[in-house]
Parts: structure tokens; sequence; C-alpha cells
């Protein structure tokens, strides 16, 4: 069993022999001192001080930051499952008798089971790789491992780091040894993490180390900290007479100091406390900084389940899944097509569970390929399970130097035999080159976008056939919405689209997820519903490939409806202009409309440009943005809100049930004057309406469309700590984060209250600015309630959140931010 997750690795680093040179102090080194925090005593110590704290190495280079790589270029992650990740609870062959006989209570239930073929499904917990499967990027390669296996944890991934068999103790590894082939660059493969495994040891070189941490030596930002680093900078500018020792440490600490600013700003937006999601989610960030990395590093475990499998083992690859559900939707789109991830582990698992809930060391197993440019589907064969006795050994159906080979080969460039010591098979794992252009999976960029407004048009209707449909969404279903080229939407030129979505006659309590099609699946909601309640929300979202967006129901059978009201376009059209939530009509006391509700089938008219003290101007204003309010229904009924002298719509703005308060952001074209029209069906019902900004000619902000990312949840203490919020202010750090420039104007958010304990409302204001008379969402103890809001950014570039009673958790995703830079 293996004491800790990376006691393997650990023990296998740092294999290569240093040289005591000076001339071979690297700056590679003054990184790896950021994990280890000791470059200040190398710094002020001896030579040998910096020999003992491992700050040489053989290579040295001047230029401390790597080029940017070319466009056929592939960059892969390789994700280390230390410990001996069982394979067959990992691909389930959940038609197989013989593996729910051997396995007993740990047999994955067949109707659990994620099903990739007749045969085999993987485990329930991997739904996102699911995902990517049925996208054609995953290749699952099963029964990989080598002849004669070793179950010793050491031996096992010494064979498996090194990538060659029969050459005695291993001094290098497989990446190590392709990074001695590539120019020489600090930034051309790193390991997250204090250690250097062997696998990214070479013969005459090695990789980075960068500690998932982030807070070592030249990475703090205080005043005091920016004056120590600009001293050492000058006084190590020149050579001082010392000889060679000196200068090549005054160099490196130059070089060491801009390395670290550098990767620096990759740790200051939100990260998961620790394991494989922070790993990855740091993957994806130095992916996008471009900084000339080909390979990055990661690992984690344990995965030795010798006891207690059904949850350490469940634990682990759920852990996995979500790590590379961020991981994808943190990447840049322009990476998409060339990355590539692969994972590895030492070995399997027995075929028969033991006495103890557990399995014990194996051999053969399965692993992941996963990529735009892989060859999905299943390759290899399972092992064969037939006849085995207690303690037989699966037999492996696919050498893993293959895969190596295939990867080398395949992805990385070449050199795969010289590497690995032989030809090996190469298996069908790619279908295309780093950088190809593959259809359907890169979404269009996200350009900028000025607004047209349109008359609400539906696209969409589960009941009546509209958008193609004619049935509900089923639970874990994923549909596509054509947006572009319906409902007066162009079909170029979009960068976004506004559309009002309806979830109908739930069946149970779920959420609706809307992101770019072809796109990974984001961790955010856009609808929040409860069983038999019909609930809106505004969506702001860019289209995808084939200009379409993708809608997912989490659980139960749902009717989904969406209505265009208007679309962002990459040429001059109206700008956003947000203005502080200010009230411009509540019918419960006579403010924009005399005191009363609004009853059946009637209509009233509302101004909205004009008003004063509400910001928006009185001439020029093409479009506003209304958070509409209904109180105290006395029916089932839905309102349209729609411009002032056009016919009434086969639309709906707000959809609501008898006595529920429901909140909905509406974007409407203004009518002439500045009018608008609100229609009620049926019963009545109070309405309030605050506006939160307007759209019109003059150079406001445009609009730049992100993929959902999640800003803040209470929950699990994302942007701020966990635990609900009382009646105090929280202040949402927006800009700066998740892409989010620091001079946007104002954010697209879409704010999500759970388990709230009274009846309450929340209110999202610029910060630094008086808390102003709206709400943005209303709800009721026990709910959860979503609702789009488009927010001018204060002070900072944050906003203010206020829960008015009780408490309540509070979630935040960005989708949007409007900015003056063109």
């Amino acid at each position: 069993m293996l004491p800790s997750d990376h006691s393997t690795a650990d023990a296998l680093r740092e294999l290569s022999t240093i040289d005591n040179d000076p001339s071979t102090l690297s700056r590679r080194r003054f990184l790896q001192a950021v994990a280890y925090g000791g470059v200040g005593g190398a710094l002020l110590g001896t030579a040998d001080a910096a020999v003992d704290s491992g700050l040489l190495s053989s290579e040295v280079r001047e230029a401390w930051a790597g080029a940017p790589i070319a466009d056929d270029d592939g960059i892969l992650v390789n994700i280390v499952m230390y410990g001996g990740n069982d394979g067959l609870n990992t691909l389930v062959p959940y038609t197989n008798g013989d593996y729910y006989r051997m396995r007993k209570g740990l047999a994955i239930p067949q109707n659990q089971v994620l099903a990739l073929d007749g045969t085999v499904g993987l485990n329930p917990n991997l739904p996102f790789l699911k995902n990517l499967y049925d996208q054609g990027q995953v290749a699952v390669v099963q029964g990989v491992g080598y002849a004669p296996p070793d179950l010793s944890h050491f031996s096992s991934m010494g064979i498996w780091m090194n990538g060659r068999a029969g050459v005695g103790a291993p001094t290098s590894g497989w990446l190590g040894r392709w990074l001695d082939g590539v120019p020489a660059d600090p930034f051309r493969a790193v390991t997250i993490g204090t250690s250097i495994p062997l696998h990214m040891v070479g013969t005459t070189t090695r990789a980075t180390g960068i500690p998932d941490y982030g807070d070592g030596f030249g990475t703090d930002n205080e005043a005091h900290w920016l004056r120590l680093y600009e001293g050492l900078r000058s006084y190590s500018s020149t050579g001082a007479g010392r000889g060679a020792w000196h200068d090549a440490v005054a160099a490196t600490v130059r070089g060491q100091l801009d390395v670290a600013q550098t990767v620096q700003p990759l740790f200051n937006a939100d990260l998961p406390e620790k394991g494989i999601g922070r790993e990855l989610l740091l993957a994806a960030r130095l992916v996008n900084a471009d900084i000339g990395l080909r390979v990055i590093d990661v690992g984690w475990g344990d995965f030795d389940s010798h006891d207690d499998q059904p949850n350490m083992h469940n634990d682990r690859l759920a852990e996995f899944n979500a790590a590379l559900e961020q991981f994808f939707i943190t990447l840049d789109d322009r990476f998409r097509s060339r990355v590539t991830v692969l994972t590895t582990s030492e070995f399997g698992r027995t075929p028969y569970a033991n006495d103890s809930q557990g399995t014990d060391h194996g051999t053969a197993s399965c692993l992941f390929v996963i990529g735009a440019g892989v060859n999905g589907g299943l390759h290899g064969a399972q092992p064969n399970l037939a006849g085995l006795r207690q303690w037989d050994d699966l037999q492996h159906t696919v050498d893993f130097r293959s895969v190596y080979a295939t990867v080398l080969d395949g992805w990385l460039g070449g050199g795969a035999d010289d590497i690995l010591g032989g030809r090996f098979e190469r298996l069908a794992l790619f279908k295309a080159s780093p950088g190809a252009d593959i259809p359907g999976i890169a979404a269009p960029p996200a350009l900028f976008g000025d607004f047209v407004p349109l008359q609400p048009s539906r696209v969409l209707d589960t009941r009546n056939g509209i958008g193609g449909r004619r049935f509900p969404v089923g639970a874990g279903t994923t549909i596509d919405i054509a947006v572009m080229g319906a409902g007066g939407v162009p079909t170029s030129g979009v960068t976004a689209v506004a559309m009002n979505v309806t979830a109908d006659s739930p069946t149970t309590s779920s959420y609706f997820t809307i992101w770019p099609a072809r796109e990974p699946r984001p961790n955010a909601s856009s609808l929040n519903f409860t069983a038999g309640r019909t609930v809106p929300n505004l969506v702001v979202m860019k289209p995808g490939a084939g200009g379409k967006v993708s809608l997912f129901n989490e659980s139960g059978q749902v009717h989904a409806i969406a209505d265009v009201v208007g679309y962002f376009r990459d040429s001059t059209a109206d700008r956003m202009l947000p203005v502080p939530p200010f009230r411009l009509l509540d019918t419960r006391n006579g403010i924009g409309a005399p005191a009363g509700k609004l009853g059946t089938n009637a209509t009233m008219s509302l101004q909205t440009t004009g008003v004063p003290g509400s910001g928006v101007p009185g001439v020029g204003v093409d479009a506003v943005v209304l958070n509409i309010t209904v109180d105290q229904p006395t029916a089932w009924s839905y309102l349209s809100v729609w411009p002032n002298g056009e016919p009434l719509p086969n639309a709906s703005s707000l959809n609501f049930n008898a006595g529920q308060t429901v909140p909905n952001l509406v974007i409407v074209k203004v009518g002439p004057g500045g009018l608008v029209n609100l229609f009620n069906a049926f019963g009545s019902a109070h309405v309030i309406a605050d506006v939160v900004g307007c759209f019109t000619v003059e150079p406001h902000g445009r609009h730049h469309p992100v993929s959902p990312q999640r800003l803040l949840d209470t929950r699990n203490a994302i942007g701020a700590p966990t635990g609900r919020i009382g009646d105090a202010p929280l202040r949402l750090q927006v800009a700066g984060r998740a892409g989010v420039p620091a001079d946007a104007t104002a954010a697209v958010l879409n704010m999500t209250i759970t388990d709230p304990s009274a009846n309450s409302f929340l209110t999202v204001w610029p910060s630094g600015l008086p808390f102003p008379t709206a709400s943005s969402l209303n709800y009721q103890p026990g709910l959860t309630v979503a609702n789009l809001a488009i927010v001018k950014l204060g002070d900072g570039g944050a906003v203010d959140c206020l829960n008015a009673f009780g408490q309540t958790h509070l979630i935040a995703d960005v989708v949007g931010f409007f900015s003056d830079a063109q």
C-alpha cells in the first residue's frame, strides 16, 4: 500500500546527475525553488547551499520566458492515478456475469452504468467523460498492461515511468527523454507539484516544477516585497568581480523573479482547495497562458483500494470527472484542437473482491486518451474473465508502450522508437493532427458585439414541436437549439443571442444548463426549478457549432420553451449603458402606474426612457434592460413584455403560478416615445419593474460573451467563505476574474439562490453606491431560484449582494461582460 498520494513519484524523482558547474545554474531550478520556498537561503548562502537545495541543472538559457508554441504543436496533459486504478470498476463489463460473481458487493449495478456499447460502460461517477465520449473525443484503451507483470507499486510505477522494460534500474523517463530532443526551454514541460517524477526526467534535462500552492519567493505583490525584488534585480544587474558562481547566481535571480511573477497570476483567481481539481485548473490556465508548454504533468491518488472501495474509488472518479469538466471549461477555444489528455496508473486490481470490501494489486487496466483530435471509441480488448481463479491475473491485450508510442508519434512530433528503445504497435488513437480544423469542435471566437433588439419570437417549444422536438426533455438529456437563422437572428456575424427560456411542467426539482453547442458542458446552471412550477429566465449566450446552443436537463421530465428577444453582432449596432437599479413600476404603491393589480387579458404601457433619476436617456434608446417581478398572482398565468405599437407576440417573458412571486430579466425593444407594453393573460397580479440598463447608439459598452464560469458559491467557498449569507452585504469581485477585464463596465451574471430560510429577496447593485429600492431575485423557503442580472460594476469592478431576510446560499456564474474598450 502507498503511505501517501505521491510517495512513488517522490521515491523516483530527481534521479539524474547534478553537474557542479556554475554555468549550468538555470532558471528552471530557481522556478522549482519557488516550490520549496528555499531560494532565499540559497541566494544568501554559498554555492554548496545551492547544490544542496537542488538548484543546479545541466542546462542554462538566458531567456527566462518561453515563446508561444507553433499552431501545429500538440500539447499533452499527463494525468497519473497513483496507487493502481481499478479498471473493472472504471470501465465496467456490465453484461458479464463473471464480473458480478467475482466482485459481489463491489460490482457497479447494471442499471447505473453509463453504457458505451452492449458490453462495457463507464462508472456512473464519470458523466462528463461520457458526454465527451458521445462527442467522439474519448478513446478508451482496454486491457492495458505489460509482461511479465510486477505487483509492487514502486517497481511497476518505475516501469511505466521509464517506458522501457528490461534495462535495470530506471534513470530517466519517457517524457523526459522526449524533452531531451526538443529546444531547451524551462516552459516546455512542467510538473504541477513539489517534486519531479521520473517520467519527466530525461538523460540531459528535466521538467520544471510548479507548486500547486504558488506562494514562493518572488510571487508577493505587497510594496515592501516589490522593493526587495527590485533591489535584488539591481544588485545582480552587473558582474561584481566575485567569480563565476556569484555571477551565475545573480543572473539567475533576475530570471527567477521574472518567472515566478509570470506564473503567479495563474493562482490569483479562485482555485479548489487541493487535489486534482486544483491541479487541472492550473493546467488549463498554463495552456491558456501560451508560454511554450508542450507537456503538463499532474498526479494524485490514492487509488490503492484494499478496503472500503465503494466509497474510496467512487470518490476518486467523481473528483476526476469534476476536475476534467473544469479543465475543459477553462481551456480557451483556440487550444481545443491542440490539447490531448492521457491518464495512466501503475496497474489495475484483482478481478475478485477481497474480504475487506476492496481489491488487491492486479494487472491489466484501462486508460483514457481525451481531446478534440482523438479518434473516439473503444480500442484494444477487455481482459477475459472466464475461468479465472481467486488469484489469477488479468491478461493484458495492449502493451502500454504502444499507447506511449502512438502519443509520441501522433501528437508530440515523433521519435517514439528511440525514446522507448524499440518498436511498438501504433494504435488508431488520433483522427487529426494538432491544430487541425476539426468541424463541430471549436466554438466561434468570442468577439465583442453590439445589440440588435427584436420583436420576441419563439424558436423552441417542446410542447408543440417548434424547434423540432414534440416531447419533454428527459433526465440527463441534452438538446440543441438552432438560434442563428431563427426568429430574426442572422446566420453570420452573431456573437451572442438573448432569449427567454422557460421550464414548464417539470416532474421533479432540476435545472437547465445552457452553453455553446459542442463545447464541454460547464459547471453552471441557467434555470433552477421545482416540480410543478413553471419558471423563466433570460439567457445571453454565444452560439456554438452550427449556430446552436445546447440545453441540458439534470433530472426528471420537463418541457422547454425559448423565445429570442435580440442578438449581439460583431458590427456596429446599439451599445449598452448600464445604470444602477431604478424602480420604474410598482403597482402595489402606484409607482409608474395607478395602484392595483393587472387583471385578466389586460395590457398596460410603461414609460422606460427619460424618467427622472433612472439614468436612461430620453432619446436615442432602442431597448431597455428590465428586471420584471410578478407578485401575489391569483391564478396560473404568463406576462408578455414587448414594444408599444407592435402586435402582441406569441412569446412570454414570465410564467407563474397562483401565489408565486417570480422575477425575470427582460431585454425589450422600446416603442415610440420609449414605451413598452405588459400583458397579463389570466387572473390578476402586481407587477414591479426595475431598469438596470439600456441600449443606445452612443459609444458605451460593447458586449463580450464568455462561456459560463462560476464566480461565487457559498456552499463550497468559491468567491466567499462557506456558509449561508444573512442580511449583511456580500461584496463580489467580478473584474479581473474568469476573463472579465479590469476595464469592464458591466457584467452578465446568472444569480442563483438555494436553501433560503425565509421569504426574502436579493438585490445586486454596483459596489460603493447606496442600496437601491430594487430586487434581482425573489424567493421562498426551501426553493432554488435563478435569475439573470446585467449589473453595472462599481468600485474596483465589484458588485454588492444583499439578502433581505433570513439566510441563504448564493451562487453566481458569469456569462459575459460589457466594456468601453474596442
